[in-house]
């Protein structure tokens, strides 16, 4: 009987680094989340927060790369392309922001970067 709850244990800890790789801590990659309505409302709920109180703000977002994080809820990582609404015509603005949905849907911006070229 304990072999047996020894080569379970052994079992449990070696697929538990292959069953939960990407799940709790690290980034996951997720190009199924691109177009998704919850992704594009935190893209949107994004722009609207950091460029409150200022004039610049986004027009024409496109994302381009969407990765999620389990951590006190859930972290997306976006990466996403705009144009300025009153830029120079031509120039495109490229952020990546990480949103925190809490398990209570309490959102929060954690980082966010942004460059206009």
């Amino acid at each position: 009987m304990f072999k047996l709850a020894v080569v379970l244990l052994m079992v449990a800890v070696a697929c538990n680094g292959f069953l939960l790789d990407g799940f709790f801590g690290d980034y996951l990659d997720r190009p199924d989340l691109l177009s998704d309505e919850t992704v594009q409302d935190l893209t949107n709920y994004a722009v609207e927060t950091m460029f409150m109180g200022s004039n610049p703000s986004l027009k024409n977002l496109e994302i381009v790369r969407v990765q999620t994080q389990i951590v006190r809820g859930e972290n997306y990582k976006i990466d996403f392309t705009g144009e300025p609404v009153n830029g120079v015509s031509g120039q495109t603005t490229t952020c990546q922001v990480v949103i925190n949905v809490g398990f209570n849907s309490v959102k929060s911006i954690v980082q966010s970067q942004c460059q206009t070229s």
